[in-house]
């Protein structure tokens, strides 16, 4: 009796186990000739344009925010009271709008 039930359940996970591995090897070829249609030139470069796109937008909200609170620097300097990282920021604010013209022209 228990040599017939372990027969029987092992019949009932190989089978399923059989039937799927003829899909997926249908679905590996499908893979595969989907892979040799791409272009193995297109996709990096979207991937590069896609990188300095993010760059751009990381760059130019870094670059708003140092900009505002640089109005509250100025506004206190106006006041007579000097920002510690004033100059930092401004250098900051240099580099940033130096670097966002150099990734404008590569995204052009």
């Amino acid at each position: 009796m228990s040599a017939r039930l372990v027969l029987l359940a092992s019949l009932l996970v190989i089978t399923p186990a059989f039937s799927q591995m003829g899909n997926l090897a249908r679905v590996n070829e499908r893979y595969a000739a989907h892979d040799q249609n791409v272009r193995p030139e297109a996709a990096p470069q979207l991937d590069q344009r896609a990188i300095l796109l993010h760059e751009i937008n990381q760059d130019s909200q870094e670059l708003s925010a140092l900009s505002s609170s640089l109005k509250t620097d100025l506004e206190q300097l106006q006041k007579g009271l000097r920002a510690k990282d004033l100059s930092q920021k401004l250098k900051k604010i240099e580099k940033l709008s130096k670097r966002l013209r150099q990734e404008m022209a590569q995204a052009n």
